[in-house]
């Protein structure tokens, strides 16, 4: 459901856009740019995609409304907008909302249908084309997430070490909650836009832990199940909301 503003479908719901952004160590970046690894090694950004789930609002009484929204982002090749509905019903005379959230991921309940992607239309983000090299059909559940690139052991050499992170498995679906700094109201046929960060060096090293790309640096989640969940750890915690 990625889409404009100018795509908004039904206008008696009330809709909010994420406009998200990719960010290195707090520089804004696009795909295919080449950052830097522990101060000196290039790191050539070569892919990243995510499931948002259900993005949701909470109003002022502590009550959480969902959209029921799924959405596969790529950063092809920076910023992305992604977009969730509210009911009318919900929404008709202004709701005073302060914090919101999503998932990182697919919903147990649909992760492991079988065959799950002949599901959904082809071009729906769970679909077979919408979600083209987010199924592993060996091990029937969802990609959740990856991350790829690669590194070289200094300026002017080759990037020979590679580096991916694919995450899957329900447990390690992530929320990411943000708490607003004011409360908003939003009411049916309203639109409001939220601007996101994700910053890709913190998935790989905050004050809690740090990733180390060189010697253990690739997880297909069932091959190295801790150094995925490691990952998607720092994934939850290198999400900002600029309010």
């Amino acid at each position: 459901m990625v889409g404009l503003t100018s795509c908004w479908k039904n206008k008696d719901a009330a809709q909010i856009d994420l406009n998200i952004s990719l960010l290195w160590n707090g520089q804004e970046v696009s795909i295919t740019d080449t950052v830097t690894y522990q101060g000196s090694m290039p790191l050539r950004l070569e892919k990243f995609k995510t499931y948002i789930d259900n993005i949701s609002i909470r109003d002022t009484d502590g009550n959480w409304i969902s959209s029921g929204s799924i959405d596969l982002i790529e950063f092809m090749p920076s910023n992305e907008v992604t977009v969730a509905e509210f009911a009318a019903t919900e929404m008709r005379r202004g709701l005073e909302i302060d914090a919101l959230k999503f998932g990182i991921g697919v919903p147990s309940e649909i992760n492991f249908m079988d065959n799950a992607p002949i599901n959904f239309d082809n071009d729906h983000p769970l679909g077979v084309i919408g979600g083209a090299g987010m199924y592993w059909t060996w091990e029937t559940g969802y990609i959740f997430s990856k991350f790829e690139g690669k590194i070289a052991l200094a300026e002017g050499e080759d990037f020979t070490i590679p580096f991916a992170f694919h995450t899957g498995l329900d447990e390690l679906y992530r929320e990411v909650v943000f708490e607003l700094n004011s409360s908003v109201v939003i009411a049916a046929e309203e639109q409001h836009s939220f601007d996101i960060t994700l910053d890709l060096a913190q998935t790989i090293s905050s004050t809690d832990d740090e990733l180390d790309l060189i010697n253990n640096g690739i997880t297909h989640t069932l091959n190295n199940l801790e150094l995925a969940e490691r990952y998607v750890n720092l994934l939850e915690d290198a999400w900002e909301i600029d309010q």
